[in-house]
């Protein structure tokens, strides 16, 4: 078993400013299913954050339990105070796209206006508009995609510090998603900052800055996304390889015919150039991803 890798060779570490801090949070819903334990999390200021993992690592819990939607243990603090205290200062499009499926666009315009702070109706309409959705059109009868556009709009519309998106691009064709990726980024340009959950890694490694992989309710990395390629690397080796007694690395795996090795150690790392029909490889955030999950799952 390979040696913890220390926060500075996973890229942990930094100064910057906290706007979603997460300590210890754990989370056991009724019949025992243990979504979430004990994790560490932070977000920080003026970035986008992207939680990724398998159906069932424990994102959406992570996501609800900032909000204050559930019922956990551990400390979370939002721009340092609790959720409730900064409420208005955070928006957020939900997993669930169906909340509003009675009303017309229109209609829940008029009820966000009411209802949430800081919220600009004309902003609200210009989103959709610019979506090309129906706005006497009953939301039910709306397309996945159509009320994830939708759900942004209101959500956009909202003078937030902090915007949190759960599946933000669920059922958009490519073009679609590639304009909410662009206003995304856009926001972090104006100063906002974003926590946001995706199955699609390609979108991630677009717009986020640091990235986090939840695992059967645990972290199993949290970084830089730039970082994975200047410090990582993967290296196919012959499956009878036995790897040098002090060797640090982040996962482990044999298929057919390699053992696969994904590491960020400097020492683990000449030392396994040096090995026989060695092959290294230098990881995208796909095969960063994909290496790390399939080490944990036949481990």
């Amino acid at each position: 078993m390979g040696r913890r890798i220390s926060e500075k060779e996973n890229g942990t570490f930094g100064t910057e400013k906290k706007v979603l801090m997460i300590k210890g949070l754990d989370k056991v819903y009724k019949g025992g299913v243990h979504a979430v334990k004990g994790i560490d999390f932070n977000v920080n200021e003026g970035e986008v954050h992207a939680l990724l993992g398998p159906n069932g690592a424990g994102k959406t819990t992570t996501i609800k339990s900032a909000l204050g939607f559930i019922h956990y243990q551990g400390e979370i603090k939002v721009f340092n105070e609790a959720i409730d205290d900064v409420r208005p200062n955070v928006a957020f499009v939900p997993e669930d796209k169906s909340f509003y499926e009675f009303m017309t666009p229109e209609i829940a315009i008029k009820v966000c206006t009411r209802i949430v702070d800081q919220f600009d109706p004309n902003m609200a309409f210009d989103f959709m508009r610019r979506f090309s959705l129906p706005m006497k059109k009953k939301i039910k009868g709306f397309s996945h995609g159509m009320k994830t556009s939708l759900y942004l709009s209101l959500c956009l519309a909202q003078k937030a510090s902090l915007y949190i998106f759960d599946e933000p691009t669920w059922g958009l064709d490519p073009i679609r998603r590639d304009d909410v990726l662009e206003i995304i980024r856009n926001l972090v340009i104006d100063g906002k900052t974003v926590l946001y959950t995706s199955h699609i890694i390609s979108e991630v490694e677009k717009i986020a800055d640091r990235i986090s992989i939840l695992f059967d309710g645990r972290i199993l990395f949290s970084g830089y996304t730039d970082d994975i390629k200047a410090n990582f690397r993967i290296f196919y080796l012959p499956l009878d390889y036995r790897l040098p007694d002090k060797c640090g690395f982040l996962s482990s795996q044999k298929d057919r015919e390699k053992r696969v090795i994904l590491t960020a150690d400097e020492e683990t790392i000449r030392s396994l150039r040096q090995a026989e029909q060695a092959e290294e490889v230098v990881p995208n955030l796909e095969m960063f991803f994909q290496t790390l999950l399939r080490g944990k799952q036949y481990a």
